[in-house]
C-alpha cells in the first residue's frame, strides 16, 4: 500500500512538472516575434515628398518585404518628417521609440564626429566617386561606429548633387557667394564648408526651408535638383547655379534596439529587400537629373553652369586641415582612403 502510495505521488509530480514545462513554452511562443498574431510593423519616417527618389525607395522597400515575408513583416512609410524632423527622428531610434528613418550623413556626425567629413564641399571627385566609398568598406565601417550608437545602417541612398539657388543673381564664381545669406542643413560640415566659400550659413529644419525663403528670413538655399522641384523652391528662388559643390547621400537607418526584437529571418529578408530598393532608388536619382532641370526650366528658374569649379574647390580645400587637426590620425586616414577611391580603371 506504502508502495502504491509513492507511486501515485510520484505520477502525480512527473504530471505537474510536464503542465509546467507546457506552460512555460506556450507563454515564451505567445511573446515571441514569430508568434504574433499579426505582422511586425515597422514605421520608416523620411525627410522628402511622396514623389521624391528617398521616398519613393522607401516605398519600394516596404513592397519587397511585404513580399519577401508572406505579409508577416511590413514597413510603414512616412513622408515629409511626419515622424519627425531628421534630428527627432535620430534621437527617437537610438531610444527605440522611432523604428526607422533616413538622415544626412552630415547630420549623423552628431553622434560620430569623423562622418562630418563626407558632407565636405568638394570632398569626391564625382558621384561615381562617392558611391564607390560608400560600397566599400568604408560604408561597412561607419555602419559599425554607428551601431555603437545606437543606429544600424541598412543601405545607402543616392540623394543627388547639390546646387546653389538664390534670389540675388546668378553663382559664376565664390565672390558671388559673398555675404549671401543661406539655408544649410543642421551640420557643421555644412556651416563650415560655406563660410570657407564666402557665405552667411543659416542652419535650419529642412521642413522650415520654403517659408525661410518666402520671408527673405534666408536669400538661398542648397539641395539637389529633386528637391527643388518636388519642394516647389523655384516658387520662391529666381537663380539656380549648378555648383555640385556636395555629392550627397542619404542614409536609411533602422533603431539598433528595434532591430535585436527581430527574428533572425525578419532581419535578413530586410537587408536583402534593403539591397534592391537601394539599387531601384539610385536609379531613380539617377535617371531624374535631366527631366528635373528641364522642368525647372519650365518653371521658371534661370540655371547657369558654374564654368571654373576649381575656384571654389580650392576655397573649401583648408577644410582638410582643419577636421585633420580637430579629429587627428583617424581623420587624416579616412581622407586618404577617400582620395584612393577617386578613380578607377586607371581614369
Amino acid at each position: 500500500m506504502v508502495r502504491q502510495r509513492s507511486w501515485l505521488k510520484g505520477k502525480c509530480l512527473i504530471g505537474l512538472v510536464m503542465l509546467l514545462v507546457v506552460f512555460v513554452l506556450t507563454g515564451c511562443a505567445a511573446r515571441s516575434p514569430s508568434a504574433q498574431s499579426g505582422p511586425v510593423v515597422l514605421k520608416l519616417g523620411t525627410e522628402t515628398a511622396l514623389d521624391t527618389p528617398e521616398t519613393r525607395g522607401s516605398k519600394k522597400l516596404a513592397d519587397l518585404v511585404k513580399e519577401k515575408s508572406n505579409g508577416t513583416l511590413v514597413i510603414e512609410v512616412y513622408e515629409n518628417a511626419r515622424l519627425g524632423t531628421m534630428k527627432e527622428r535620430g534621437e527617437g531610434m537610438r531610444m527605440g521609440s522611432v523604428d526607422m528613418g533616413t538622415s544626412s550623413v552630415g547630420f549623423l556626425a552628431s553622434y560620430v564626429p569623423l562622418l562630418g567629413i563626407f558632407d565636405l564641399p568638394y570632398v569626391y571627385r564625382d558621384k561615381a566617386h562617392e558611391l564607390r566609398v560608400f560600397d566599400s568598406e568604408i560604408g561597412r565601417e561607419v555602419d559599425k561606429k554607428l551601431q555603437a550608437q545606437g543606429l544600424r545602417v541598412i543601405c545607402y541612398f543616392d540623394a543627388g548633387v547639390r546646387h546653389i539657388t538664390n534670389n540675388r543673381k546668378p553663382v559664376r564664381t565664390p565672390g558671388d557667394l559673398k555675404g549671401l545669406r543661406i539655408r544649410v542643413p543642421q551640420t557643421e560640415a555644412s556651416s563650415e564648408g560655406f563660410k570657407a566659400l564666402g557665405a552667411l550659413p543659416t542652419p535650419l529644419a529642412f521642413g522650415e526651408v520654403y517659408m525661410a525663403l518666402k520671408q527673405n528670413v534666408v536669400e538661398g538655399q542648397e539641395n539637389p535638383l529633386s528637391l527643388v522641384l518636388h519642394n516647389r523652391f523655384y516658387e520662391v528662388q529666381k537663380y539656380l547655379s549648378l555648383t555640385g559643390h556636395q555629392a550627397f547621400i542619404q542614409v536609411l537607418t533602422i533603431s539598433e534596439k528595434r532591430w535585436q526584437q527581430l527574428t533572425p529571418q525578419h532581419q535578413l529578408i530586410l537587408l536583402e529587400s534593403a539591397r534592391e530598393a537601394e539599387k531601384y532608388q539610385r536609379q531613380l536619382e539617377a535617371a531624374a537629373e535631366d527631366e528635373v532641370l528641364r522642368e525647372l526650366k519650365v518653371r521658371g528658374m534661370q540655371v547657369n553652369h558654374v564654368e571654373n569649379v576649381a575656384l571654389f574647390a580650392e576655397l573649401a580645400a583648408p577644410l582638410r586641415s582643419i577636421y585633420i587637426k580637430k579629429l587627428g590620425d583617424p581623420a587624416r586616414e579616412l581622407f586618404d582612403r577617400i582620395d584612393a577611391l577617386r578613380e578607377t580603371d586607371g581614369k
